[in-house]
């Protein structure tokens, strides 16, 4: 069974502590005006285990996400200042399916709560149509490419997106020489 810490066991010892390692005391300077039989190494495992890595582990929950949604937002603006290609990002296209997919989670929870039978029957047709989308985006099911011998090696992927009157198609094709991976061999992308 490990041993306790000699810091942690004793608060005002452990407070005192706390106070000198963020004033920036050296820890054989520490053991020196704390004594009691808290050590130098004490007080260096105090700081590495029970200082240092708790704030690393927050530092990384607050920062988590944030790296994410810069890169959103670059993206974004690159969409707005007319750059298509970042506007088709897979990065771009994947945060507006979980805007839609959120959406209608909404809209179909509170349409059924209201008891409106139609309206729940419209979102889970659109429902169904979403997952049929990311399906298709990560390959999986009937909507992969083939696997037999020889197949697989053209095919295509496109997305209609009705606006209006207007119709806007993207599409993807294979090229010759361009060397990719199958989707079983990718990390698979969660919507």
């Amino acid at each position: 069974m490990p041993t306790p810490c000699k810091v942690c066991s004793n608060p005002k010892t452990a407070k005192s502590v706390a106070v000198l390692i963020a004033e920036g005391v050296s820890d054989q300077a520490i053991s020196n005006l704390v004594g009691g039989g808290v050590g130098r190494m004490s007080i260096q495992r105090h700081r590495k285990l029970h200082v240092e890595a708790p704030a690393k582990a927050l530092a990384t929950m607050a920062n988590k996400g944030a790296d994410a949604a810069a890169q959103r937002a670059t993206t974004m603006a690159a969409a707005e200042a007319g750059d298509p290609a970042a506007f088709l990002a897979l990065a771009s296209l994947v945060n507006d399916l979980r805007k839609v997919r959120d959406r209608l989670e909404r809209s179909a929870d509170a349409a059924e709560t209201a008891g409106q039978g139609t309206t729940v029957a419209a979102l889970a047709g659109q429902q169904i149509r979403m997952g049929e989308t990311r399906a298709k985006l990560g390959q999986h099911g009937g909507y992969g490419a083939g696997r037999g011998a020889g197949e697989g090696v053209g095919g295509s992927f496109s997305v209609n997106i009705h606006i209006g009157d207007m119709i806007e198609t993207i599409a993807t094709v294979r090229r010759p020489g361009v060397i990719e991976h199958r989707a079983d061999e990718l990390e698979p992308i969660i919507i």
